[in-house]
């Protein structure tokens, strides 16, 4: 269960941390980020007395909402995605669990201290997963989100006005009684109409 943020009025930044290669590299708004995520630490010492370290009690269930970072300090969906994508590929934070943006589902963070072995064969290469929020559905899991079920597609593909085009309209008109295919409006087969005509002739005579 994730713990309530406690503000502080102190932030606690190691010295080596903000002389270091990888905090050099970052740019736009990913320090001051970075700073607001710590800031959302919070650091108890643990162990026996005289060995006590600071441990971060509520790492791996850190939160920054995206609207928490427009609606509070102003800072855009996409700048806030850059920085995100900045400190996670130079080490400074992790993403524990990866939320899709509906409600109780946020994305968690850890600290990270990745950033100690930047420019090394031991540095961990992470980067952030691709952005699929929006309102958190995929093609994947909408059903499973929406509770609906997709309308099956009803297609009329090409091969199945094929089976009632050409080939079959080909074969009625090898008929003499068969319309052209180019247009219902053409003649009927002369043969046909001299047969029909011979027999109106012989149905009138038997009527006299």
């Amino acid at each position: 269960m994730t713990r309530k943020h406690r503000t502080s009025s102190v932030i606690v930044i190691d010295r080596p941390l903000i002389s270091s290669q990888p905090f050099m590299k970052l740019s736009g708004i990913a320090p001051q980020v970075l700073f607001l995520f710590l800031a959302r630490r919070q650091v108890q010492k643990l162990g026996r007395k005289g060995k006590e370290k600071n441990v971060i009690v509520n790492n791996g269930e850190i939160v920054f909402p995206y609207s928490e970072a427009l609606n509070k300090f102003g800072i855009t969906h996409p700048r806030f995605a850059r920085a995100l994508s900045r400190l996670i590929e130079f080490g400074f934070i992790d993403i524990n669990h990866s939320g899709g943006g509906m409600v109780k589902d946020i994305t968690t963070y850890y600290i990270s201290d990745r950033w100690k072995s930047y420019g090394t064969q031991e540095f961990k290469k992470m980067e952030r997963p691709k952005d699929t929020r929006g309102l958190g559905f995929t093609p994947k899991n909408w059903e499973e989100k929406t509770g609906k079920k997709r309308k099956a597609n009803s297609k009329i593909g090409n091969n199945n006005v094929t089976r009632t085009s050409n080939n079959s309209v080909t074969v009625l008109n090898e008929t003499p009684y068969a319309l052209s295919n180019k247009s219902v409006t053409e003649k009927l087969s002369p043969i046909f109409l001299i047969n029909k005509g011979e027999e109106l002739i012989r149905a009138l005579s038997a009527t006299q």
